[in-house]
């Protein structure tokens, strides 16, 4: 946020009395594509949230819940598995894909900063350590 109250800004994300945030990455759905979705990818203590940029058609929040213990579910909004996928290059990210209990897949570019380079070694340190910040929430 800029010193004035400026800067970028995404869709808030409403948070449950005990649920904290964990971690946020700078992030963009469908990468390297014309329709690339610009946002925050939040970890929190309960989901996994994609944050739009806000704006006049800024999308809806996209959320991924975490099962309770091992239990696995075929729903689409429960996280099944992260991993980390595509190296940077010129024109995306490094990636990361989330895969769902119904088995789609989601491919979501991480950013170290929204003002970093797609080739900056930071936005693959920035990757790997979601990758395994998520990987952590799943193993709970």
């Amino acid at each position: 946020m800029g010193l004035f109250g400026g800067g970028t800004q995404v869709v808030p994300i409403p948070m449950d009395d005990d649920e904290t945030e964990l971690l946020r990455e700078v992030a963009t759905v469908h990468p390297g594509t014309l329709s690339s979705i610009p946002g925050d990818l939040v970890l929190t203590s309960s989901r996994l949230v994609f944050a739009p940029v806000q704006g006049k058609k800024a999308p809806q929040l996209i959320t991924w819940r975490f099962t309770k213990g091992k239990s696995r579910t075929k729903a689409p909004d429960a996280l099944a598995a992260a991993r980390a996928k595509s190296a940077p290059g010129l024109m995306r990210p490094p990636t990361l894909v989330l895969t769902t209990g119904d088995g789609t897949t989601w491919e979501i570019g991480i950013l170290a900063g929204r003002r970093k380079p797609n080739r900056s070694p930071d936005n693959a340190r920035a990757r790997d350590r979601l990758v395994e910040a998520i990987q952590g929430r799943l193993a709970d």
